[in-house]
C-alpha cells in the first residue's frame, strides 16, 4: 500500500493539498497501489445516522472501514453533503483515515460513478437508496442495496440490487468487489 498526500479535485482546485487545509469538494487520504478495485458508499443513510442534528455511525461502518483496509480495498464516499460537514463529522467520529476518497457536493452520481470506474475497473456501489442503485446501474457500476439505513430490501431490489445487505460488516468491501456473494434470497 503506497500512502500519499490527499488530492484535490474539482473546479478551480489546486492539485494536491492537505486534509486540514479546507477543501472545496474532493479529497484523497490514501492511493492503494495497483488497486483495481473498491467499493463506494453514501456518508448520509450508509455510514453514518442522522439524529438531533448530529451524527453517528451506522451500527458496522466501523468495521466495514478497518476491513476494507485490511484488504487494502479503496472506501470512496459519494455525497451530497458538503465536504466541510464530512471532514468535521468523520474527524470526530474517528473514521477519516478509514476514507480513501470524499467527493461532495455530487449533482451527478452517475457521471462520478462512471469516471471512478474507469479507474477502479472492480467498482462496487453499496446504496441505501433507490436513487443510489439506479445511479450505479446506470454508470455500469454493479450496485449493492443497503437496507440498514431504513429503505426496505424489496425497494432496492426492485431498484435495480443485486442483492441486499441489511448490516455492514468486516468483509462486506471484499465480498461486494469480489462479487463472491449471490444467495438464492438475494440478501448478503
Amino acid at each position: 500500500m503506497v500512502s500519499r498526500s490527499p488530492r484535490v479535485r474539482g473546479v478551480g482546485a489546486l492539485p494536491v493539498r492537505r486534509l486540514c487545509v479546507p477543501v472545496r469538494r474532493y479529497w484523497e487520504t490514501a492511493v492503494f497501489a495497483e488497486s483495481d478495485r473498491a467499493v463506494a458508499l453514501g456518508w448520509d443513510g450508509t455510514l453514518v445516522e442522522r439524529e438531533r442534528g448530529g451524527a453517528r455511525l451506522t451500527c458496522g461502518a466501523d468495521e466495514l472501514l478497518r476491513g476494507a483496509r485490511a484488504a487494502s480495498v479503496p472506501v470512496i464516499v459519494l455525497t451530497r453533503t458538503a465536504v466541510e460537514r464530512v471532514a468535521s463529522e468523520a474527524r470526530r467520529l474517528r473514521v477519516a483515515d478509514g476514507l480513501s476518497i470524499v467527493i461532495a457536493g455530487v449533482e451527478d452520481e452517475t457521471a462520478e460513478l462512471r469516471a471512478l470506474a474507469a479507474e477502479y475497473p472492480c467498482l462496487a456501489r453499496v446504496a441505501g437508496s433507490e436513487e443510489e442503485v439506479r445511479a450505479a446501474r446506470g454508470a455500469g457500476v454493479l450496485a449493492f442495496g443497503f437496507s440498514g439505513g431504513g429503505v426496505p430490501g424489496a425497494r432496492l431490489r426492485a431498484a435495480g440490487a443485486e442483492a441486499v445487505v441489511s448490516r455492514l460488516d468486516r468483509a462486506l468491501a471484499v465480498r461486494v468487489t469480489a462479487r463472491r456473494l449471490f444467495t438464492v434470497s438475494g440478501e448478503l
